[in-house]
């Protein structure tokens, strides 16, 4: 159902409307997308909306507050490795690596509330299914190339590039930024979230769009579809959702609003004030003191 979306609906889509120039990321040096402040922030400070006033950013970015690793910070954060480690694994055809070792050799932050062995079930359960699936399309595509190399194989059935590192100065991001996945030959944008359900925040395209942008604003290729997947887990199963969409001129700009308006508040370190959350966030203890 995905495929056909993206081959009858969002391609066509993409070619039909397009995309403004100076809503690309090459536009980097012109109004709207050239930053107003040289304030650097994160993509997870421009994108994330979980605090209603933004009060997060400012106890990071202005008071250099640090948060506290919650369980689903921490389930995003190993579950990010895990995959990323398992694709390394894939690329060098080696579809059987050991997690157990894999993970002891890691040093997360353990200072976490939440269940740790719960955590690591989770990571190995990812870890089994990308390592799964990446090895069941490179032996469907072996058998149907039979001139093709087992690198060629391998750089087909996975066009991945997986937590590439990028810089986003050009367009107001920090220096090293992490693009969870990019499909070289599909060209889509891929953002990995954990333990959200798609009908439970509006705002994840953003971290997409962002990325788009920066990819553009270096490479100068146009990057015009994207994809946020959702991972969630119900006893010892995974459970995958997708959302694909077209990164449209409204998302790039709601995406150069958020960046212009946090980046303001850490030049101008102003304080939004303590917001009414429902959500609990690394920052409650320190917003709250």
């Amino acid at each position: 159902m995905e495929h056909k979306q993206l081959v009858k609906k969002l391609r066509p889509l993409s070619r039909n409307v397009g995309v403004t120039e100076e809503l690309r990321g090459w536009s980097w040096d012109n109004s709207p997308l050239k930053p107003y402040h040289e304030v650097k922030l994160p993509m997870y400070s421009i994108c994330s909306k979980y605090c209603p006033t933004s009060r997060d950013v400012y106890l990071r970015h202005v008071l250099k507050k640090k948060g506290e690793m919650t369980y689903p910070v921490s389930l995003g954060s190993i579950t990010h490795a895990a995959i990323n480690e398992a694709y390394k694994q894939v690329r060098r055809r080696n579809f059987h690596p050991n997690f157990e070792e894999w993970y002891n050799a890691q040093k997360f932050d353990t200072n976490t509330q939440g269940n740790l062995e719960l955590i690591k079930k989770y990571a190995t359960i990812v870890w089994e299914y990308v390592l799964t699936n990446a090895e069941s399309k490179f032996r469907e595509a072996m058998s149907s190339q039979p001139y093709s190399t087992e690198e060629d194989m391998i750089a087909t059935s996975a066009p991945f590039l997986i937590e590439h590192k990028i810089s986003g100065e050009l367009v107001g991001c920090s220096g090293i930024l992490s693009v969870d996945c990019y499909d070289y030959l599909h060209n889509i944008m891929f953002d990995v979230k954990t333990g959200i359900k798609k009908e439970e925040v509006n705002f994840y395209k953003l971290y997409t769009t962002g990325y788009a942008l920066v990819f553009e604003s270096v490479y100068e290729v146009p990057v015009d579809i994207g994809c946020t997947v959702f991972l969630n887990f119900k006893d010892n199963r995974l459970l995958v959702e997708r959302d694909l969409f077209h990164i449209s001129d409204d998302l790039r700009s709601w995406w150069i609003e958020e960046r212009d308006k946090k980046a303001e508040m850490v030049f101008e370190e102003k304080d939004p004030g303590l917001a009414e959350c429902e959500r609990r966030c690394m920052y409650e203890a320190v917003c709250k003191a």
